[in-house]
């Protein structure tokens, strides 16, 4: 016996006993050949009709499937802190920065009590005039401290 022929024996028989144990029916080989005589000639019986068939392999029992417990699913609440008033301004007055196209440089934003203080670096000097009109208009800020430095043209 040559090595395929031990493997696919088992293999033969473990398919076998899977099919009959999930229900699913298989034809034998005279099965099949006599199904094919009697679509072909449907007043001729065959030898393979009249003889008797092999028995089948033994079928092991379906055991019971094992009992899964379902626990009631918990609905999980995740609440995160409020953003504080300055931190909303600050988001706010970096949102409104980081909108304007005439802007370019780097630009810190801080917040406290409705103050915000810029720092960094823009490009100009106009643009460090226009960051801090752009900072006064945004709705919740009362002072703007303006610490940005322009590379070109300030003293």
């Amino acid at each position: 016996m040559n090595a395929r022929m031990k493997l696919a024996l088992p293999l033969m028989l473990a398919t076998t006993a899977a099919l009959a144990a999930t229900g699913i029916a298989t034809q034998t080989s005279s099965d099949m050949s006599s199904a094919r005589t009697s679509e072909t000639h449907p007043y001729v019986q065959s030898s393979a009709q009249a003889s008797v068939e092999a028995p089948a392999a033994p079928v092991a029992e379906p055991t019971a499937a094992p009992v899964i417990e379902r626990r009631a699913h918990r609905r999980v609440e995740v609440n995160a802190p409020r953003p504080s008033d300055d931190e909303l301004l600050r988001n706010a007055v970096m949102d409104r920065l980081s909108g304007d196209r005439n802007l370019g440089g780097r630009i810190g934003v801080e917040s406290y009590r409705h103050t915000v203080s810029l720092t960094g670096r823009v490009t100009t000097a106009g643009q460090v005039e226009r960051a801090e009109m752009l900072a006064r208009s945004v709705e919740g800020v009362r002072d703007v401290n303006n610490y940005l430095t322009a590379r070109v043209g300030m003293i």
